[in-house]
């Protein structure tokens, strides 16, 4: 990890550089950044880990006052991650989708944890959360599926419902931009979606065998013309069926109230505000309903595996960073 800027009064690194997750079939190098907010009050024995992550097309400087307010309200660390195709607009290659945009997201985590436990800095291991909106709604879904023992909670604002056909061939108002013929180049195998789909019944099977206890918040508007709300509440109906209690917000009219939650549509409203009031029951410091893990994936040094159709994925963390790799089957 390079630190690349210093927030002088506390000698921290506010902006760190790291070896990105490569392209898959790529042996390319990518370097990544991530900007990492602390708390004002110094850190101690309960301070947690949060991931924040924007929107498609967005940026990470998007969030930067998202993680001040989340920082200081929850005693956390927060890291936003200027993950791959930041910034992507229409006419870029296809839209990647979450896929090696968590993973970038999870480096992020790992190097920060890191730079911790080397440094002798007192953090709570066992607090680590994410959340998002719309396309970083989607990647924290992501990231809570390819680590799924590491979050305690994740909060998914008006995120993706996974890569969709509507979405991956534009059916919709996005467009990933993949094609359904085996033979082009930017063809959507069967595999690369149902690695992305968070609501997939076998693989939440595995996610709640790792960890039952894992708390999802969604918090969708009825009218979300971007993001189909049906297609999330099927996701969310999944959850149920495989043991987890998400906790769901399906954003009616007589939810608006002006301040926090202004609509019903995507935009919600004030996401920084929508995280904390939906989420605080699990993401604050101490009470009742306060969601840990016992030990995160990198601690384990897991290996996790899921089934797709013509092979396997596994994200190997008995390395250090980690690896997403797909294996065919013989």
């Amino acid at each position: 990890m390079q630190i690349l800027q210093l927030e002088v009064q506390k000698n921290l690194p506010e902006i760190i550089a790291f070896d990105g997750h490569n392209l898959l079939n790529s042996n390319e190098p990518r370097v990544v950044q991530a900007h990492i907010c602390w708390p004002n009050a110094p850190l101690n024995e309960n301070t947690g880990l949060m991931l924040i992550s924007h929107n498609w097309g967005g940026t990470w400087e998007m969030c930067w006052e998202w993680c001040k307010v989340l920082a200081n309200k929850f005693n956390l660390i927060c890291i936003d991650t200027d993950y791959y195709q930041s910034g992507w607009v229409a006419g870029d290659p296809t839209y990647d989708h979450g896929f090696v945009q968590a993973m970038d997201c999870l480096r992020a985590l790992y190097e920060v944890r890191n730079y911790l436990i080397e440094n002798k800095m007192p953090f709570n291991r066992q607090r680590n959360y994410a959340a998002g909106a719309s396309g970083g709604g989607n990647i924290s879904q992501m990231v809570n599926k390819f680590a799924p023992h590491t979050f305690g909670c994740i909060i998914d604002l008006c995120g993706m419902p996974g890569l969709t056909d509507n979405i991956a061939y534009g059916v919709g108002r996005l467009n990933a931009g993949y094609s359904c013929d085996p033979q082009a180049e930017n063809y959507l195998a069967k595999h690369m979606q149902e690695i992305r789909d968070f609501g997939n019944l076998e693989h939440l099977k595995i996610q709640y065998e790792c960890n039952p206890d894992n708390q999802v918040v969604i918090v969708h508007g009825v009218d979300d013309d971007y993001c189909s709300c049906a297609d999330k509440a099927q996701i969310f109906a999944n959850m149920l069926k495989t043991g987890f209690k998400p906790e769901g917000y399906f954003i009616t009219p007589g939810m608006v109230d002006g301040l926090i939650v202004l609509g019903t549509g995507h935009p919600i409203g004030d996401r920084a505000y929508i995280i904390a009031k939906y989420g605080q029951r699990f993401i604050s410091e101490q009470g009742k309903f306060v969601k840990l893990v016992e030990a995160d994936d990198f601690e384990r040094k897991s290996k996790i595996v899921y089934p797709v159709t013509g092979g396997v994925y596994c994200i190997d963390y008995t390395n250090g960073a980690p690896l997403i790799t797909f294996t065919t089957e013989k």
